[in-house]
């Protein structure tokens, strides 16, 4: 593959986006692949808006121009919208089923965001990675591991890339023990609602 691979991460402070970053990046590496990271993130701590760049492949800008992401995953249903400009005719985007509107502030509804992106991005999936993660853990902290999971899934070139078993080896080099074994199993799990959504 000579083009490269741009993957966009978006979310929220708070949501893991830096880890997914590196754990992707762990991947790449164990499969081979030249990678860049590049973090853009203001008020991270404080819930703001997170954005990761990734790019598989040889080059040398780390930052992905507007409408060039073969791939975005959104933590968050809003933060979508905002990493839209991203996006093209042939873009994956699969977005966590959430929405986290600032207090204060008035946002549209979740419905006219998801029609919206539905109506733009040619390949879109809404995905409940909360609820994958609360099943296994109890608890939302591995919703970007599902989301993970699900993408590998529905974009055979994002898969041509790292293998699900590369994530697999990354976790085991990032975490430990039981959370290691249960972030394995929320990829897994995923992995196979995405292949199911595609009917495989």
């Amino acid at each position: 593959m000579k083009e490269r691979f741009n993957l966009i991460l978006s979310g929220v402070g708070g949501q893991g986006l830096i880890t997914l970053g590196r754990l992707i990046g762990r991947a790449c590496i164990l499969a081979g692949r030249n990678v860049t990271i590049a973090e853009v993130h203001g008020m991270s701590q404080r819930g703001g808006s997170v954005v990761v760049h990734v790019r598989i492949g040889e080059g040398e800008s780390p930052i992905i121009p507007s409408g060039a992401a073969h791939h975005i995953i959104a933590m968050e249903i809003l933060e979508a919208g905002r990493t839209a400009r991203y996006a093209n005719k042939d873009t994956v985007m699969v977005v966590n089923d959430l929405i986290l509107p600032p207090p204060l502030v008035k946002y549209p509804s979740r419905e006219v965001v998801v029609e919206s992106l539905r109506s733009k991005i040619g390949k879109f999936y809404l995905y409940n990675a909360e609820e994958v993660s609360k099943e296994i853990t109890g608890s939302p902290i591995s919703s970007n591991i599902a989301l993970l999971g699900f993408s590998l899934s529905v974009n055979p070139l994002f898969e041509e890339l790292i293998k699900k078993a590369d994530i697999e080896r990354a976790i085991e080099d990032m975490f430990k023990g039981k959370s290691a074994e249960l972030n394995k199993e929320i990829l897994h799990r995923s992995y196979e609602a995405g292949r199911s959504r595609l009917g495989g």
